[in-house]
């Protein structure tokens, strides 16, 4: 092999590694922005993962007195704009998110009621 043959297939090497390119997370699967959609999605699985955590602490006994009103009031937040969010959502990836963060707020709420309920 030739200088010049190597030093043409080190460029060719270099200019293929700069194209390759790190799939990113995004919840516009369709390529149109959806600002509203995508918040709601995100909040509810974010407050319904927090509400379940809440709910296992509660169930747990390991912190005070209000891990179950704050699991119960959060996960019932949370099923009151994670519903209608379902309904509106765009794309299958808000879906995803939004039904994983009902089901998380789901368990927080049966684990609230049945540790202590809505109020302290």
């Amino acid at each position: 092999m030739t200088e010049a043959a190597g030093s043409r297939l080190s460029g060719a090497a270099v200019r293929g590694r700069a194209r390759l390119r790190l799939p990113h997370l995004t919840l516009n699967d369709d390529g149109q922005r959806h600002p509203m959609e995508n918040s709601l999605s995100v909040f509810t699985v974010v407050a319904g993962l927090v509400a379940c955590v809440l709910g296992f602490l509660a169930y747990q006994d390991v912190s005070g007195a209000w891990t179950h009103v704050g699991a119960t009031w959060l996960g019932l937040i949370t099923l009151f704009v994670g519903l209608p969010a379902q309904l509106f959502s765009a794309t299958r990836s808000e879906r995803m998110l939004i039904v994983t963060g009902l089901v998380a707020a789901f368990v927080g709420v049966c684990l609230g009621l049945a540790h202590g309920g809505l109020l302290p």
